[in-house]
């Protein structure tokens, strides 16, 4: 109650609100928490069925003019969703030419050719009619594939399979280097072209490893039997066979047998790990003297699934060490206990709204939980922190205690939750689908936690009975005059000369982290994966690709785009051979592959390979005859040979490789295009722009056609293709389409070549690079903008956005920095985290704020007012920032590189506004918050002002 002008008791805005709420927790708690808890169980069995939900296009920018070519020409050139096999001879042991190694070639492109997910008519190998040769005999032109239909495992047939190697120009591509090693090529579907069904990224894994890596890398073979009768399969009926030694997790695993009384079209019986036992036989298949290397996105997200468990036990673990802080820390167990079942049930509801969304966990998103979990004990820890406060210093029960800790902390409690939901939302504007999820997933999780922590734990309070008061307060207070003395020395921050120094700090740590942090790097700033380990198996067979063949794993292609039958005309090879030779002699290329080239090796064949007529002819005749024998399968042009791709084979995947590359690309466009203009008058800049954006229109219609045809075949099942072009939606869709064609067409006059940006993995980095360069600073900068409406709503004083954003900013810009010094770059995995931690330092600040506030209002003097506020809310903050940094400091021993990573980062971010919370914002609110004026004789008070 507070009095106005004329004495008469009012009730403030905030108190008319907790009035109002105050029943819904207090009145019928049993009713309340009973809801609660059956909210909760029936969350849980929906988190229990959450799965996973990985995927390839949710991790880039769809709506990036890259991707708009990559969409546009994935049909004729493939996507960016790549999967590389690469079978080496170990140490010592020959070449590739002999029955064993050409043997096992065979059956891994065979195996992987029918592995599901795989684009059949994208795998590539020696052994795949797609890879010829081609040579100049008497009498004319030969050429074949490079294995010959009738081979035999030959000494006469391996000379001529390495004879056709060399024609065909295939070494350091599908043969290594130093030919001890052969190389197969595949894409993968992200939806299935007759299901439309979503891409199962562990399944493909786990295929990965059974069929190719295990299936020649292990010298037993695993029979998988039933153990006990299930439907119509009998006990000892073979469920599977495999190469790969589960160990514990096969009880993880699944099985998908054939019904043996069901008829065509009957839907396969599905066997858990834990019903089956094996046997082991010796693997027929076994090759000793072969190593097998595997990287791709897949893969990477296989690698990634196989470390949850262990990221699991990091959170089992990071509980356990959190529960006996906080015993040691209130000196009760059971009040120790109650934030983390706060904060567990915060996450079961997150999981379980999600589920409820339709949505699954993607892989990357596996650090979000603890990022809840970090914020959930942070409001817990000071809720039970101010309820023990009100047991021991106003000797209230229980119930009592909990209602005016409840009156002191809600609105401020729940608008610094607020301030993070808001956060968490904003970063949602991002439009990459892995970021979008993310965000969606944390703004769950904190809505969660308003609920768990701001009526669940009130109410557990009201039943807590801590014995003997008195003997209660007594350890209470002896626990607490232990770091008196601390407190005191603290409290000196809101002293002139203290706070001035601090003050100062803090500007030069901010010119610091500007200086600094001008170095971090957008997208990966190493080679290899940054999310696993240096030395992790998928960062191995990289290196190990990288080494032994000259066309890495890093592939960037940039599309020539021209008019139909371009590729005949030398004026338009000619602009892409010198494109080739402009990027050729860039750093951090180490080769070109395009028609062109192509082409000068064709002509050069047709004149006994010599090395001066490997050039472009610029008779037409000639030209036709040179550019024959190259078929639309290599992926080097389309059908109508009105776009070539020029593949840019990188030698990592680095920024600065990335920049240099687009920067040369743009830059070459530009220059190319002005010469053109020169000495083709007829057309201009804006002609040109107008007939490219054309073409995009096309590929923009084609594209959501084939989109909605997916989604249809996801929807109906076994839909047939007179349906489908009976479809009102498919018809409406295809007359856009062509009216698209059309307009195309009407611009007949010839534009410089386009070199448009881009496909391949390394061309979906770029992108990705681009887009969160684009955004990371706006983002981040919205989200703070939106962070500052709650705290304004929190206060309605300017003082509190000062006092508490001014640290805020500091720590992010800190954080900057930091990232540079340990070469973490800035990226799709790395942006939310960063953004998401900030969460914790604007809950640090608005507790402390509010309460020196509060003390100040009441007429302590500052220092008096800042010590009161160390002792009722910064030893909370100090212990959370303890202890949240010594949890994430567990996950330095992760398996995953990301996971230290991030586990450095926000041991920095805890701790660092841990420290801007009780150090630079009450230096910072001294010279703004004035201590009312006491009349004399009149004692202070410390009370809400709300």
């Amino acid at each position: 109650m507070t009095e106005n002008a004329h004495g008469s008791a009012e009730l403030t805005r905030t108190q008319r609100i907790l009035r109002a709420i105050e029943p819904l927790i207090y009145a019928r708690r049993t009713l309340t928490m009973a809801i609660l808890v059956v909210a909760t169980l029936l969350l849980a069995w929906q988190m229990v069925q959450i799965r996973r939900d990985a995927g390839f296009d949710k991790s880039i920018p769809l709506e990036h003019p890259y991707m708009q070519v990559l969409k546009q020409y994935m049909a004729e050139f493939g996507g960016a969703n790549t999967v590389l096999v690469a079978l080496i001879q170990k140490d010592g042991k020959g070449d590739i030419y002999n029955e064993k190694f050409l043997r096992s070639l065979k059956q891994a492109t065979d195996e992987l050719f029918f592995l599901p997910g795989v684009d059949r008519s994208r795998v590539s190998s020696i052994f795949t009619p797609d890879v010829r040769y081609i040579e100049v005999v008497e009498g004319g032109f030969s050429g074949g594939n490079v294995i010959p239909a009738d081979y035999a495992p030959t000494q006469h047939y391996f000379d001529v399979v390495r004879a056709n190697v060399g024609k065909g120009g295939h070494v350091g591509r599908y043969v290594a280097k130093n030919q001890d090693g052969a190389m197969i090529y595949s894409e993968l579907l992200e939806v299935d072209p007759v299901t439309g069904e979503k891409l199962d990224y562990e399944k493909v894994a786990r295929g990965l490893e059974e069929k190719l890596r295990g299936h020649f890398m292990n010298p037993k073979k695993y029979i998988y039997k039933l153990k006990k009768d299930q439907g119509p399969l009998k006990a000892g009926s073979v469920v599977g066979e495999g190469y790969v030694d589960y160990g514990w997790k096969l009880a993880l695993q699944s099985f998908e047998v054939a019904d043996p009384k069901g008829g065509e079209g009957a839907p396969p019986i599905k066997v858990s790990g834990t019903q089956v036992s094996y046997d082991t036989v010796d693997n027929p298949d076994y090759n000793p003297d072969l190593s097998v290397h595997i990287v791709g996105f897949a893969k990477v997200v296989g690698d990634v699934i196989d470390a949850t468990m262990q990221v699991v036990l990091f959170f089992l673990l990071t509980l356990v060490m959190t529960l006996i802080l906080l015993w040691l820390y209130v000196g009760s167990f059971k009040l120790a206990i109650l934030p983390l079942i706060c904060s567990v049930t915060a996450v079961i509801w997150e999981f379980g709204l999600l589920r409820l969304m339709g949505k699954g966990l993607d892989p990357f998103a596996i650090l979000v939980p603890f990022l809840i979990l970090a914020v959930s004990v942070s409001h817990g820890v000071q809720y039970v922190n101010a309820w023990v406060g009100e047991i021991t210093m106003n000797r209230r029960n229980s119930f009592d205690a909990s209602l005016e800790t409840w009156r002191r902390l809600a609105i401020y409690g729940t608008m610094a939750i607020m301030t993070d939901v808001v956060g968490f939302a904003l970063i949602g504007l991002i439009p990459i689908d892995i970021i979008r999820e993310m965000a969606l997933n944390a703004t769950l999780g904190m809505a969660a936690i308003i609920i768990t922590n701001k009526v669940m734990m009130p109410i557990m309070l009201t039943w807590v009975d801590i014995g003997d008061p008195v003997a209660f307060q007594d350890k209470q207070d002896k626990r607490d005059s232990v770091f008196d003395p601390l407190w005191r020395l603290i409290s000196n921050m809101v002293s002139p000369k203290p706070a001035i120094v601090a003050i100062l700090i803090g500007a030069a740590l901010f010119g610091w982290s500007l200086w600094k942090g001008e170095g971090l790097q957008v997208g990966d700033s190493q080679a290899g994966v940054p999310e696993l380990l240096p030395d992790s198996r998928f960062n191995q067979d990289m290196a190990a690709i990288n080494r032994n063949f000259t066309i890495g794993t890093d592939i960037f292609k940039i599309v020539a785009e021209m008019d139909a039958d371009s590729c005949v005309r030398y004026d338009m090879m000619e602009q892409i051979d010198r494109f080739d030779a402009h990027m050729e002699n860039t750093v951090g290329v180490q080769g070109i592959l395009s028609l062109p080239w192509a082409a000068k090796q064709v002509n050069s064949a047709f004149s006994e390979a010599s090395p001066k007529f490997r050039v472009l002819p610029r008779n037409q005749q000639v030209m036709v005859q040179a550019i024959t024998p190259i078929p639309t399968s290599s992926g080097l042009l389309n059908a109508n040979c009105s776009a070539l791709a020029v593949f840019v084979f990188t030698k990592d995947h680095t920024a600065a490789t990335l920049e240099r590359i687009v920067e040369k690309t743009k830059a070459f466009n530009v220059d190319n295009a002005k010469e053109f203009y020169e000495t083709h008058p007829d057309v201009n800049d804006k002609y040109c722009a107008d007939k490219l954006q054309a073409r995009r229109d096309v590929g923009a219609a084609r594209v959501k056609l084939d989109k909605y045809v997916e989604k249809l075949k996801k929807q109906k099942h076994g839909i047939g293709e007179s349906e489908l072009q009976a479809d009102k939606a498919v018809q409406a869709l295809q007359k856009d389409a062509d009216a698209a064609k059309e307009k195309f067409a009407s611009f007949d006059k010839a534009c410089p070549v386009n070199f448009a940006l881009a496909t391949g993995n390394v061309g979906v980095m770029a992108a990705t690079n681009e887009e969160v360069h684009r955004l990371e600073r706006p983002i981040l900068y919205i989200v703070y903008a939106g962070i500052i409406v709650c705290v304004f709503l929190s206060f309605f004083e300017w003082q509190s956005i000062v006092s508490i954003m001014l640290p805020l900013a500091l720590v992010s810009f800190m954080a900057y920095a930091v990232m540079t010094i340990l070469g973490i770059g800035m990226k799709v995995a790395t942006l939310p985290v960063v953004a998401l931690a900030a969460g914790i330092g604007v809950d640090y600040g608005i507790y402390v704020y509010a309460t020196l506030a509060d003390a100040a209002a009441g007429g302590f003097k500052m220092r008096d007012a800042y010590f009161k506020t160390l002792k009722l809310t910064g030893k909370a903050v100090v212990f959370t920032g303890i202890t949240l940094g010594i949890g994430v400091a567990t996950w330095l021993w992760s398996g995953l590189q990301f996971q230290r990573d991030m586990g450095k980062l926000l041991v920095f971010m805890f701790t660092a506004n841990m420290f801007g919370a009780i150090l630079l914002l009450p230096a910072i609110a001294s010279f703004l918050i004035k201590p009312k004026e006491l009349a004399p004789g009149e004692e202070p008070v410390f009370k809400p002002r709300h």
